[in-house]
């Protein structure tokens, strides 16, 4: 079975001020982080989810260099600034046309998913293909990363807004699928403001 990643990276960091895409944590961008992990993953592909005109100047070299290079893509998303639900429909287009069984949406903020939990929730899902998702838990609520199943792929058509794969569960699928908990509180921390960086780098900042 084939499975993607959509790699959520079209914010406008807002809340930040600045693009956090670039920001450092330890010489490497926070945009790259999750990225670099996800290429070292079981993942047959990942597409990384722009805006349009998106130069990538936030990614490393290490995404440019053979074999590495031939793993991900980019895909410029036009109504970007519509709402999170348009860059996931932009990666499931890319997913279908790749004839993809299951997609993981990875948020480009969040700078401690692993490979090993990539893994986990592809291993999962061979092993358990009935599942329709399965999810990263956190306080019994699936997040991101979330594995999809190709059962989800009509609803994910009907996302609007700021709409995430997280509220198609919670809102009619939740009883169809698989929770993990990984035991890593760190797993969920977003880097949304200054606060956020700046307790980052306090703690994990060279």
């Amino acid at each position: 079975m084939k499975t993607v990643a959509i790699y959520l990276a079209a914010g406008t960091s807002r809340r930040m001020g600045t693009d956090k895409r670039s920001l450092l944590l330890n010489g490497v961008s926070l945009g790259s982080l999750a990225l670099k992990n996800a290429l070292l993953s079981k993942l047959d592909h990942i597409f990384v989810i722009t805006r349009k005109g998106d130069s990538l100047h936030w990614l490393s070299a290490f995404f440019f260099l053979n074999p590495m290079s031939n793993k991900w893509s980019q895909v410029e998303c036009e109504q970007a600034d519509k709402g999170q639900s348009r860059s996931i429909q932009c990666g499931l287009k890319r997913a279908l046309e790749n004839e993809a069984d299951a997609v993981i949406i990875i948020l480009a903020d969040q700078p401690f998913v692993t490979t090993d939990i990539i893994n986990t929730l592809i291993d999962s899902y061979q092993r358990e293909h009935h599942y329709s998702f399965i999810a990263a838990e956190n306080q019994h609520l699936p997040m991101p990363p979330i594995l999809l199943s190709n059962q989800c792929f009509p609803v994910l058509h009907q996302l609007k807004g700021d709409q995430g794969a997280r509220y198609v569960i919670r809102e009619s699928m939740i009883n169809t699928g698989k929770m993990i908990n990984f035991q890593d509180p760190l797993l969920f921390y977003e880097v949304d403001t200054v606060e956020d960086y700046t307790l980052l780098l306090n703690k994990f900042g060279e």
